[in-house]
């Protein structure tokens, strides 16, 4: 250790030895605190280094040297620009300098870099040093290697500004730049568009593949987004399957709609993902500073209000924002705030539509349709409230109330005297899903007394389509109570005909979409006869939707389509309102030749 002391602090502690007092006991004292500050200098884990007033070094401890990698024979005679990284600034240098001449002491974590050439922090002090005289003879820095800790705080926010999955920023961060953003829209009077995307059906792909396949998807599509945008155009993903792009300095929606345009014309293209080819559409809402809002609040519900809209229209959509879009959308919520009581205020009532043999000129059957007439928004369209029944879930009880109500009333018109009827009733897909359906629906049949076959339950191609095991086995469950199966819509789906080998099917509904225009497309006819055809190889029966013309009931009639229902003959009334109705709709049925054995309830 001597020997290193002397090695280190031999000419200076020369030059303090002539200034030691003449008392060799005083000497002695002197010179064991020289020698104790020498050894806590060479032993401290904090890096010291001595450099001249003109910047050169003379000297560096031990912890210097296991700091930057450089050892005493390397540094001492260099500058400390040895240890310079290029990360800050000129700026940061002329401050430490302008402190260090007036006598301050400066305080900083300085960005160095190692021999090796990696960065580490120092959290550094600096402090010069000064003759009897005032002058500045030397600087002395202390410096503590902080890199574990400054690493640690930029991961922590990192974590706390940016999304694991994607790293693109998070929903605080992106708040954050959309904030400036604004207030530099306000300052420069400059146009910024906001842009929500919503993937379309992602929730499928995560139910059928994995999560693990959908955060592969999710990772992606930030990279097909970031193919898209420009590089100074902010990016973030809000949350789930949820992302925003923020334009600066736009010419209005133009702008957006471009960029919208591209991103659709992206995603038309396939991902591909463990084996797999995937589909992902998205749905796009835009919102424009200042034409769609002010501030942060404003502008992000008004894009999430027209991505609410993109995904109504038929999702795979790009929709601006208007003020009337607002309007409806506080007027759906006041719906769904009444629609959450509607069915304990009994406030449904069931409406039924005959469906008509034409060879008979008779009403073989019902299909039982909800109406609500609520006291706060009057008649409201079951477009409107089904779908929202849908989403909140009420839709598994409200069924419920349909299918125990049409079954009691359809049975009670029986016991009138009326001829027995089949009774169509509509199963949506979070029903059709229900475990509890198959008990449900023989607890009402048991309790009504209707008969099993009397009661015929339609359900959607896309049901079939999403869950074919499941849907296979709920299919054959209800069967074997011996409810009858209908496919309602046909025509519309993309699924495979093989469903209706494997599926205890019973009846197609022919879409009304074909039937309206059948006297105007070829193509509509075509599909029309196939069906009518596939029915008749299969077996099955058919029931032609959206009559509305005598031409159409002609042709209906002369293709062979035993059924038919429409507004030709009614449209759904209440059970009082039946009464007669099956002569009214007799009247409007031209009497046509027997092509079929005549329809009947066993026969239906």
């Amino acid at each position: 250790m001597q020997l290193e002391l002397d090695q280190a602090f031999g000419s200076d502690m020369a030059m303090l030895s002539g200034t030691l007092p003449s008392d060799p006991a005083a000497q002695n004292e002197v010179s064991e605190h020289l020698r104790m500050l020498v050894r806590a200098i060479m032993q401290t884990d904090d890096a010291v280094m001595i450099a001249t007033a003109c910047g050169i070094i003379e000297f560096v401890n031990p912890a210097f040297e296991r700091h930057s990698g450089y050892s005493a024979k390397e540094v001492v005679g260099q500058t400390p620009s040895l240890l310079k990284s290029g990360e800050h600034p000129p700026e940061f240098f002329a401050a430490l300098w302008e402190a260090l001449r007036k006598g301050e002491v400066f305080r900083a974590v300085f960005i160095n870099r190692r021999k090796t050439g990696y960065l580490y922090y120092e959290e550094k002090t600096i402090t010069s040093i000064h003759d009897t005289g005032g002058e500045i003879t030397h600087f002395v820095a202390t410096g503590r290697d902080v890199t574990a800790r400054v690493l640690a705080d930029a991961r922590q926010e990192h974590l706390a500004n940016f999304d694991l999955l994607t790293q693109l920023p998070n929903r605080s961060l992106f708040m954050d730049r959309l904030r400036q953003a604004i207030r530099r829209g306000r300052r420069d009077a400059r146009r910024l568009s906001l842009l929500l995307i919503d993937l379309d059906r992602f929730k499928r792909i995560n139910d059928t593949l994995g999560h693990s396949t959908g955060d592969r998807l999710l990772f992606q599509v930030a990279q097909r987004i970031g193919e898209v945008v420009r590089e100074q155009d902010a990016v973030a993903r809000l949350g789930g399957d949820e992302f925003t792009i923020l334009l600066e300095g736009v010419d209005g929606q133009h702008a957006g709609n471009r960029v919208a345009e591209a991103l659709m014309s992206a995603f038309a293209r396939p991902f591909e993902i463990e084996g797999h080819v995937l589909y992902a559409g998205i749905s796009i809402g835009i919102a424009t500073y200042p034409d769609d809002g002010e501030d942060i609040e404003s502008l992000v519900r008004h894009a999430d209000i027209a991505m609410y809209q993109a995904k109504a229209s038929g999702r795979g959509n790009c929709v601006n924002f208007s003020s009337v879009m607002e309007e409806e959308m506080l007027e759906d919520l006041s719906i769904e705030a009444s629609l959450r009581s509607a069915l304990a205020n009994g406030e449904f009532e069931i409406y039924y539509q005959p469906i008509i043999c034409p060879e008979e000129r008779q009403m073989v059957a019902l299909e039982a349709l909800l109406r609500w007439h609520s006291p706060q928004h009057g008649e409201v369209p079951p477009a409107r409230f089904i779908p929202m029944l849908e989403e909140n879930g009420l839709i598994a009880s409200v069924g419920r109330w349909v299918l125990q109500t049409a079954c009691t009333q359809i049975k009670a018109r029986e016991q009138r005297g009326f001829a027995p009827v089949i009774l169509a009733v509509n199963l949506s897909g979070r029903q059709f899903r229900d475990g509890n359906l198959i008990s449900d629906v023989q607890g009402i049949l048991q309790a009504t007394g209707l008969a099993p076959g009397q009661l015929e339950l339609e359900i959607t191609e896309n049901i079939l389509i999403e869950a074919a095991s499941v849907a296979g086995r709920t299919l054959h469950a209800l069967a074997a109570l011996g409810v009858r199966l209908a496919i309602d819509d046909f025509g519309t789906g993309y699924s495979s005909l093989s469903y209706l080998r494997r599926f205890p099917i019973r009846t197609l509904k022919i879409d009304r979409s074909f039937v309206s225009e059948m006297e105007s497309s070829p193509d509509a006819v075509a599909i029309i006869k196939t069906i009518i055809d596939l029915a008749d190889n299969l077996g099955l029966e058919v029931v032609a939707e959206g009559v509305e013309t005598a031409e159409q009931l002609a042709l209906l009639s002369a293709f062979g389509c035993a059924k038919v229902q429409g507004y030709w003959f009614s449209r759904p009334v209440p059970m009082a309102d039946l009464e007669g109705l099956t002569e009214l709709a007799a009247a409007k049925i031209p009497a046509v030749p027997r092509l079929r054995p005549p329809c009947s309830v066993g026969a239906v």
